[in-house]
């Protein structure tokens, strides 16, 4: 095998072994909503619940997503079947300070328990945002038709399979097969320069 080859198997040992991702641990930061809103009898369109703006310069740090994951809070007394949603948008959406920016917002997390840091990571709660093609993620979830209590959720650990480039954004909904169903989202990422 030639040099290059080798190089990129052993960094690939290096990120995805026992330690690959502890490694990373300084590079992890995680937001979630507080708010439980309501899911969609729809696919989404120009709203989202959550948007994760990456507003790095172009050539600065990209946002690499590592998992992103819905908390269905509460429920009414009928069966549902929910799954969450995810869209890429492209820089044409403002990165701007968002009028909702933070209203919402649980507290940031990071991977190895540091003070969160995110001046040019801003997150916003029911944004409108641009129909850039939305599409389901992390599987399904389901309510049982007599309970009232929280507990559904999904997760979708894409591992760096979704990449939010500078002056880019993620946006995340939850459609159900029921508006009685409320939802909270999050995602969690790193954050490096390719």
């Amino acid at each position: 095998m030639s040099t290059k080859t080798d190089d990129l198997l052993q960094e690939l040992i290096d990120k995805t072994g026992p330690l690959g991702f502890a490694r990373l641990a300084q590079f992890h930061e995680s937001c979630i909503t507080t708010a439980a809103v309501a899911g969609l009898v729809v696919r989404p369109t120009t709203v989202s619940l959550l948007t994760v703006h990456n507003g790095e310069n172009v050539g600065g740090n990209s946002l690499i997503i590592d998992r992103l994951f819905s908390f269905q809070l509460v429920s009414a007394a009928a069966a549902s079947v929910y799954t969450m949603w995810y869209c890429l948008q492209a820089p044409a959406i403002n990165v701007a300070k968002g009028a909702n920016e933070l209203t919402g917002i649980q507290e940031w997390g990071t991977g190895d328990g540091r003070d969160a840091s995110f001046g040019t990571v801003r997150a916003e709660v029911d944004a409108t945002v641009i129909d850039d093609g939305w599409f389901p993620c992390g599987g399904d979830g389901a309510v049982e038709a007599t309970g009232v209590l929280p507990g559904g959720g999904t997760e979708w650990e894409c591992n760096g399979r979704l990449v939010v480039p500078p002056q880019h954004a993620i946006s995340l909904h939850v459609s159900a097969s029921s508006v009685n169903e409320d939802f909270n989202v999050g995602a969690s990422w790193w954050r490096m320069k390719f």
